[in-house]
C-alpha cells in the first residue's frame, strides 16, 4: 500500500500563542491539548470539531458560540486565534477577494464543496493568483488554497495517475478512477477531487455505494 503524504511540519510552536488572551475567551492550552486539537492547529490546520467559546465584551454583550478554531501569525510576531464561526450558508453572492461566482460555480458549492476550477483571487493587494476554493461543510465558510500550494500524489491506492489526471486534479477538476484497493485490499473506484478545505483529495462515491466520502492527504 503506497505511503499516504505526511502532514505539514509544524508553521508554529506553544510559546508564540497569546494565552493570556485566548483564556478570556474560555479557550486554554490543557482543554486543547485534552480535546487532542493543539497539534494540528500547531500545523496551521482548523480544529477538526466545533470548540465552544464564551465572547464577552464588557458592558455589551456576553456570546456563546460554537467555531472552528486555527492559528493567525499577528504583526507583534505572537500568534493569535482566527474563529470559524458557523454560517447560515455560504456567502455566494458577493465577490470573493474580488472573484464573481457563476451560476455554475455556486452550484458546484452548494453541491459537492469544491467549485471544480481555478479562481483567479486577490489575495494580497495588486496581483491576483490562480487558487482553488471549497466550502467548509461544518461552518459553511469559503476556503481558498493557492494552486501553487495544492500537492497532488503521483500513486493513490495502488492506481499510478497519468501527468493528464494530476494535472485536472491540481486545476480542481473531478477524474474517475478505477482498480483502487482500500486498506483492507477491497478493490474500489470512484470520482477523486481536491478539497481545499481538507488540503487534500477527497474520494467522492455514488450515493449507493457502501462507502462513505473520505479524504486522503490534509486532515
Amino acid at each position: 500500500v503506497p505511503q499516504e503524504p505526511q502532514g505539514p511540519r509544524y508553521r508554529y510552536n506553544e510559546n508564540m500563542i497569546d494565552w493570556e488572551g485566548l483564556d478570556k475567551i474560555g479557550i486554554s492550552k490543557a482543554t486543547l491539548e485534552q480535546q487532542g486539537l493543539l497539534d494540528s492547529m500547531l500545523r496551521g490546520y482548523k480544529t477538526n470539531k466545533l470548540v465552544p467559546l464564551t465572547l464577552n465584551i464588557p458592558g455589551v454583550l456576553t456570546a456563546k458560540l460554537d467555531a472552528r478554531l486555527s492559528l493567525i501569525p499577528q504583526e507583534n510576531g505572537q500568534v493569535g486565534l482566527a474563529v470559524h464561526g458557523i454560517r447560515k450558508e455560504p456567502q455566494l453572492e458577493r465577490p470573493y477577494f474580488g472573484f464573481n461566482f457563476s451560476e455554475e460555480d455556486k452550484k458546484n458549492l452548494r453541491e459537492s464543496g469544491n467549485m471544480g476550477r481555478v479562481a483567479d483571487l486577490n489575495l494580497r493587494g495588486n496581483t491576483t493568483e490562480p487558487c482553488l476554493i471549497s466550502i467548509d461543510k461544518n461552518t459553511n465558510e469559503l476556503v481558498a488554497v493557492r494552486q501553487e500550494h495544492v500537492y497532488i500524489p503521483n500513486e493513490i491506492k495502488g492506481v499510478t495517475l497519468t501527468p493528464d489526471e494530476i494535472q485536472k486534479l491540481k486545476n480542481g477538476e473531478q477524474i474517475f478512477v478505477d482498480g483502487m484497493k482500500s486498506n483492507q485490499g477491497k478493490e474500489f473506484n470512484a470520482n477523486l477531487q481536491y478539497n481545499a478545505e481538507r488540503r487534500g483529495i477527497e474520494f467522492i462515491f455514488p450515493k449507493d455505494q457502501a462507502f462513505n466520502q473520505q479524504t486522503l492527504g490534509g486532515v
